[in-house]
């Protein structure tokens, strides 16, 4: 019988520690009371130390009490410790190391921090070997021989510090040139530097001083991955940086290397390569690198001005550029200048092309901007390009504009964007041409209904303010004959407001 019970014994493990800690009277042992097969204080008490939520380790250990009871009861010899078999948000159930078939891509579910790994928690839960170092180091964890980090510090709430965080675990290699006095002891590492956020600051201080023989060294790691440093977080201060330092000559070979990509328009479309081939443009120091730029340019000039970051880099080439650099770039602006003009970014572009520019350039441009001047009147954006023009205070160009807008004041006095172009054409036109507006407006059958239009009755306050004489007193007349409908409406009291504030005139109500 002796012999039967070692058998059983010998298949069926029942002890947490080593096999010399089992009774040496095998006939006092008893088999497990509880369907667990494990010291459950000693379990609690490593997951206390690794600060895992306890209601999540109670739901699933019910969970786990309710599986496959085959699996629950198995009782085996733990010689050497413990091992998730489901990662430490879904516990199901323990399995030795030894034991513990190989999982890849296991989620770790309360470690948020890990992300995904592959990797066993073995130094984790082994009380034999931790015992010691859990007292020295309460809150470090030790990963065993998997190639992963390891004494990994843990913060309050149970998540790995440094994983998660921005800071990142520079490779062994690296750490040892920390602390190098020259950039030559970094050859071969300059790409890997400038792409890693620490890093590449360290090499941009380093960078400031540098020898005649270290920016070679730099330039020389650098250059023919110039285009794609442009783009990268972090890479992109490095590439500039690198074009305020280099010499002329190796300036124009980073130009190359950019337009040899073929995709310098989709880099000025970026924030990181418009703001890099900003900073390239800057440093130009010879008319051939700008008539190259310009010439790889230009096809690109519709894209660029209708995008938020490309217009940058066309304004940048008109404010600093010469008429003859930009001169495809003028062409293909005023070629499609409806398209640009009513655009948000464009119709910025539109305006800084008739800000810095004369000559007959920019009589294309306005001769484009006039010849859809009434669509762009009632466009959200063209407007304001209509408006800048009149600003300029050209003659013939402001004649040329209210002669394709005549007979359409009303219409445009009743429209959002529309009304603001007819008050600008009374505000920025001689008395004469906002006289002829305003004699339009009052002869139109319908003109009473301005009084109390959203956007209509802003057009006749400023008529009333620009406008002299007879015509001032017919624009008082219509209000007063219509003061008894404008008391009731919103938009006709803001009228009747402005002609007590403004022009110290108190209309009566007529009853």
């Amino acid at each position: 019988m002796e012999k039967d019970l070692r058998d059983g014994v010998s298949s069926r493990s029942v002890s947490l520690g080593s096999p010399s800690s089992l009774s040496p009277s095998y006939e006092q042992l008893e088999p497990p009371q509880t369907s667990y097969c494990f010291d459950q204080a000693l379990l609690d008490s490593e997951f206390s130390r690794l600060s895992v939520s306890s209601s999540s380790y109670n739901n699933n250990r019910r969970r786990s009490s309710s599986s496959n009871s085959n699996s629950n009861n198995q009782a085996l010899y733990m010689g050497s410790g413990y091992d998730l078999a489901n990662g430490v948000g879904g516990v199901d159930h323990f399995m030795p190391c030894s034991f513990q078939p190989e999982r890849e891509n296991q989620r770790v579910g309360d470690f948020g921090h890990l992300g995904v790994a592959n990797t066993n928690f073995l130094e984790t839960f082994v009380p034999e070997r931790n015992q010691l170092r859990q007292r020295e180091y309460p809150n470090r964890l030790s990963w065993n021989g998997n190639g992963l980090v390891s004494d990994v510090s843990m913060n309050s709430c149970g998540l790995v510090d440094g994983l998660g965080s921005k800071k990142p675990r520079f490779p062994n290699w690296l750490k040892d040139s920390m602390n190098c006095s020259s950039l030559k002891d970094l050859r071969g590492m300059m790409l890997y530097m400038a792409q890693n956020q620490q890093w590449s600051r360290y090499l941009q201080c380093k960078m400031d001083g540098c020898t005649d023989e270290e920016k070679n060294l730099i330039f020389m790691e650098l250059i023919e991955h110039v285009g794609k440093l442009m783009l990268h977080p972090f890479g992109n201060y490095v590439a500039q940086k690198l074009v305020e330092i280099c010499s002329e000559h190796q300036r124009t070979q980073i130009l190359q290397k950019v337009i040899e990509t073929n995709y310098l328009v989709q880099m000025c479309l970026t924030n990181l390569g418009s703001r890099s081939i900003q900073k390239l443009l800057k440093h130009f120091t010879t008319q051939q690198q700008i008539s190259t730029f310009m010439y790889a340019l230009s096809p690109g000039t519709l894209a660029l001005s209708k995008d938020l970051n490309g217009q940058h880099v066309i304004q940048h080439c008109l404010m600093h550029f010469s008429d003859e650099d930009n001169m495809h770039l003028l062409n293909e602006v005023a070629n499609n200048c409806l398209k640009i003009a009513t655009d948000r970014s464009g119709c910025c572009v539109l305006q800084k092309c008739l800000k810095h520019y004369k000559g007959a350039l920019k009589e294309r441009v306005v001769a484009g901007i006039i010849a859809n001047a009434f669509l762009l009147a009632e466009d959200q954006y063209g407007n304001y390009v209509v408006q800048y023009l009149l600003e300029l205070r050209i003659p013939q160009v402001t004649e040329n504009l209210l002669r394709q807008f005549k007979g359409r004041y009303f219409i445009f006095s009743s429209n959002k964007f529309g009304s603001n172009v007819v008050e600008k054409c009374l505000v920025e036109t001689v008395e004469e041409h906002s006289s002829s507006i305003i004699i339009e407006l009052l002869t139109d059958p319908k003109c009473s209904m301005l009084l109390i239009d959203p956007y209509g009755n802003f057009v006749i306050q400023k008529a009333l303010l620009v406008s002299k004489g007879c015509i001032r007193n017919a624009l008082l007349e219509l209000i007063q004959s219509n003061s008894s409908m404008m008391t009731s409406n919103l938009y006709g009291r803001k009228v009747l407001t402005f002609c007590q504030k403004e022009l110290n005139i108190n209309f009566r109500t007529r009853r």
